[in-house]
């Protein structure tokens, strides 16, 4: 088998970091509209679940659209709990949405960096 286990991780976990950039920017994008709840995107929960180690026994389809199956990439969006709300009603916290932003991009480049060096692997195995 070429693909491994481990590079479907690492793909699945790209899919999942970028669900949390969008996230996050519609976050800072929303940051100055009156009564907008910050969203979060919980990535170690999401690759988890799609990679079927949420629960006991994961569900396996060989299609996405089967009956009562959702695409695991899409994730689920929550609203962010917060204990502070601007006068608006806003709860987004433009500090930590940039922390935020900032760490994913970062693990996202290490991801990528990951793949790349696997591939790399792969080439240079294929062409001996």
């Amino acid at each position: 088998m070429i693909i491994s286990p481990t590079d479907r991780a690492l793909s699945e976990s790209l899919n999942h970091r970028l669900n949390k950039q969008s996230t996050i920017l519609s976050n800072i994008a929303n940051s100055q509209t009156p009564g907008y709840r910050a969203l979060g995107y919980d990535f170690e929960e999401q690759l988890q679940k799609s990679l079927g180690r949420h629960g006991d026994l994961a569900l396996k389809v060989s299609q996405g659209r089967h009956a009562g199956v959702s695409n695991p990439s899409q994730g689920d969006v929550f609203v962010k709990p917060t204990e502070s709300v601007g006068q608006d009603g806003n709860t987004v916290d433009i500090d930590v949405e940039m922390s935020e932003m900032a760490e994913n991009q970062i693990l996202y480049k290490a991801t990528v960096e990951s793949l790349n060096r696997r591939l790399g692997i792969l080439r240079y195995s294929i062409g001996k």
